[in-house]
C-alpha cells in the first residue's frame, strides 16, 4: 500500500488483517492461558463446586529460575568508535545512563523478558517526549504490535510496525483535544470504555514516519521523526518458522501443569472420602446410629450381639504420588531448572554442585544472546535518539560543564556497542588491566592511560590529561625552536654531576 494512500481507514484494515493472523494462531487465549498458569490460577473456567482445587504451580518456580537466570548479572553497554572523538562518546554514555535511570530501564527490561518466557515475544517502544526533554520506554505485549511482514521477526526489515494503544476516554480527550468524541458513534471504544488508538511507525526517504488514527479518524498528520531506525526492539523466546510471534517457555509445559493437578486432586478426593473409616449398623437391632460421647441407644434384641462395625478402605496407590513427583521432576529438569539450579541439594560436593548449575544455565545461551542482541538494539536506538533531538548541549563531565554536539553522531559514524554481563565490563578490572598494561611498558604514554580509565574511578582526569597536553605541547614547542642542543647540554651536566 503506497504511503501517499495512508489514511484512518487503510491503517485499521491492516490491523484487522493481524487481529485476523493471531487469531489463526489462536494467540490471544494462548497468552491469557500462559499468563494465568503462571499466576497461578490454573482451574480457571471449571465448573465443578465439590471438588478440590489444589494448584502444585511448578510453572512460576520455573519461568522465574529463567528469568532471574537471564537478568542474574546486569546487562552493561559499552560503547567506542574511530570516528567519533572521546569527549563526545563519553557525553554519549552519560546521557545513556541517565535515559536508563530517569525510564526505569532495567526493570522494564525484566518484564520484556518475563513476556517473551510467558508469551513467547517481548517488545520495548521508545519516543521522544519534547515536554520532559528525555527518551521515554514502554513495554508493549504481544498482542498490542503489528509487524507489516509477519513471516519476519527482524524489525528493521519490516515495511511498517503498528502499535495498539487502548487509552481511557478521558486520557484520550487530554491527549487529543480536537479530536470528537461520541459514546454512541463507533469510534474504536472497547466494552470498558477505551479507545483502540493504533500508532503506524514505516520508513519514508531513510527515515522513520509516524501517523497516529482510530477507526474513523486521523489523530495526527505525517510526521518525520529524523530517525533512522525503528523505535522498537523485539526478542522471542523460541523462534518460530515464517512467523513474528515466538513460543514461550510456559505453553509446552501447561500439560504436565494440568496433569499434576487433577492427579493432585483426585489425591485430595480419595483422602477426603476414604481417610476415616465407615460404621456399618444392623438395621433390624438398631434404627439410627448416635455417635455423641455417653448418648443412650436402644436396640431391638440382646444388646450383646454386635449391632455395628467399622470399615476402613484400602490406601491410596504409591504410584499415584511416584507419578506426580516423577512429573514435577522430569518438567524442571527438561526445563534446565533442576534441584541442583535452584539450590535444592545438600553442599556435599561443591565442585559437582556448580558444574550442574553451570550447565544447566547453558541451554539459555540461545535466549541469552536474543537479549544482548536486544539491549544493542535498544542502546543503538537511544542514539539515534539523542543524535536527532539534542542537538548541542552543555553536558556535565568529570564534574565540568562541557558543550558536547550529539548532532556530529551520524550514519557514518560508526559506533560500536559491546553488549555483556556488568562483571565483564567492571570498572575495577578495567582499571587493574590497564595497571597491569601500563606495568609492563605495553601502554608507554601517560595521556592514553588516563584516558581509558572510568570518570568515576578518577574524577578529575581530565584536569590531569589537559596538563599533561598543555606540558608536552611546551615541550614540542621548545624542540621546534631550535634548542635542541640546550636541551642536550642540560641533560649531559646532570649525567655528569650524577656520575660524580
Amino acid at each position: 500500500m503506497g504511503e501517499n494512500k495512508l489514511n484512518c481507514r487503510s491503517i485499521w484494515q491492516e490491523y484487522q488483517k493481524d487481529l485476523a493472523y493471531k487469531n489463526r494462531l489462536n494467540l490471544f487465549d494462548k497468552t491469557k492461558q500462559q499468563q494465568n498458569f503462571f499466576l497461578g490460577r490454573q482451574w480457571e473456567g471449571l465448573n465443578a463446586p465439590d471438588l478440590e482445587k489444589p494448584v502444585l504451580n511448578f510453572v512460576k518456580r520455573v519461568v522465574n529460575y529463567l528469568i532471574s537466570t537471564l537478568m542474574v548479572q546486569d546487562v552493561a553497554i559499552n560503547l567506542k568508535s574511530k570516528d567519533t572523538e572521546i569527549r563526545l562518546v563519553d557525553a554519549l554514555e552519560k546521557e545513556l545512563e541517565k535515559i536508563n535511570e530517569a525510564s526505569r530501564f532495567k526493570t522494564k527490561l525484566r518484564n520484556v523478558i518475563k513476556n517473551a518466557a510467558i508469551d513467547g515475544d517481548g517488545a520495548m517502544f521508545m519516543r521522544y517526549n519534547p515536554e520532559t526533554d528525555t527518551v521515554e520506554s514502554e513495554v508493549i505485549c504481544n498482542t498490542n504490535i503489528v509487524f507489516g511482514d509477519r513471516n519476519n521477526a527482524e524489525v528493521e526489515k519490516q515495511p511498517y510496525i503498528i502499535i495498539v494503544k487502548k487509552i481511557s476516554t478521558e486520557m484520550f480527550r487530554q491527549q487529543f483535544p480536537n479530536c470528537e468524541v461520541k459514546k454512541n458513534y463507533s469510534f474504536g471504544f472497547e466494552e470498558d470504555d477505551t479507545v483502540t488508538v493504533l500508532i503506524r511507525l514505516y520508513k519514508k526517504n531513510g527515515t522513520v514516519h509516524f501517523i497516529q488514527s482510530t477507526e474513523h479518524q486521523l489523530l495526527t498528520k505525517e510526521t518525520d521523526t529524523g530517525q533512522k531506525l525503528y523505535p522498537v526492539v523485539y526478542m522471542n523466546w523460541e523462534t518460530v518458522r515464517d512467523s513474528y510471534h515466538g513460543m514461550g517457555a510456559v505453553e509446552t509445559i501447561i500439560p504436565n501443569q494440568i496433569a499434576v493437578n487433577k492427579l493432585w486432586a483426585m489425591a485430595l478426593l480419595y483422602q477426603k472420602n476414604n481417610a476415616f473409616p465407615k460404621v456399618f449398623i444392623d438395621k433390624t437391632k438398631l434404627d439410627r446410629w448416635n455417635s455423641s460421647p455417653g448418648a443412650v441407644m436402644g436396640v431391638i434384641g440382646n444388646p450383646n450381639d454386635a449391632v455395628a462395625t467399622s470399615f476402613r478402605a484400602g490406601d491410596m496407590a504409591a504410584q499415584l504420588m511416584a507419578i506426580v513427583e516423577k512429573t514435577i521432576s522430569y518438567t524442571k529438569d527438561f526445563m534446565g531448572a533442576n534441584d541442583a539450579a535452584l539450590g535444592n541439594v545438600s553442599p556435599v560436593n561443591t565442585s559437582a554442585i556448580m558444574a550442574l548449575q553451570k550447565s544447566s544455565v547453558a541451554p539459555l545461551e540461545l535466549q541469552k544472546m536474543a537479549l544482548y542482541q536486544l539491549v544493542e538494539d535498544y542502546a543503538r536506538i537511544i542514539y539515534d535518539i539523542v543524535r536527532h533531538y539534542y542537538g548541542a548541549r552543555w553536558v556535565e563531565l568529570d564534574g565540568e560543564q562541557v558543550y558536547v554536539d550529539f548532532g556530529l553522531i551520524d550514519e557514518n559514524a560508526r559506533l560500536v556497542v559491546d553488549i555483556g554481563p556488568s562483571e565483564y565490563w567492571s570498572e575495577t578490572a578495567q582499571v587493574s588491566t590497564l595497571d597491569n598494561l601500563f606495568t609492563r611498558g605495553i601502554i608507554e604514554d601517560a595521556i592514553i592511560y588516563l584516558e581509558n580509565i572510568p570518570s568515576r574511578m578518577l574524577p578529575n582526569k581530565n584536569k590531569i590529561i589537559k596538563q599533561l597536553k598543555e606540558k608536552e605541547e611546551q615541550h614540542n614547542e621548545v624542540i621546534a625552536d631550535g634548542t635542541i642542543a640546550e636541551f642536550a647540554d642540560m641533560n649531559m651536566e646532570v649525567l655528569e654531576d650524577e656520575n660524580v
